[in-house]
């Protein structure tokens, strides 16, 4: 279990588009990591795909993430 939590702490990187959960009303939103350092990623609302666009930047560890953004041009098809 030790490794799987290690591996997630190298899965982000800057400029990734990311799932959290907003802590003001636990809605499931996606987010720009702007910063990395150690464990924890810094993320900006400021995207166009965000509904809460004027939320302020937020400082997470990257255990909070849910998982990469996704839309649905870049799911495979085969």
């Amino acid at each position: 279990m030790k490794l799987i939590l290690e591996f997630n702490s190298f899965r982000y990187n800057v400029g990734d588009i990311v799932l959290i959960k907003y802590w003001f009303n636990d809605m499931i939103t996606p987010v720009k990591i702007t910063d990395k350092r150690g464990g924890y990623v810094t993320v900006s609302h400021d995207i166009k795909e965000s509904k809460i666009f004027k939320a302020p930047d937020e400082k997470l560890k990257t255990s909070q993430i849910i998982d990469v953004y996704r839309t649905d041009n870049s799911r495979n098809t085969n």
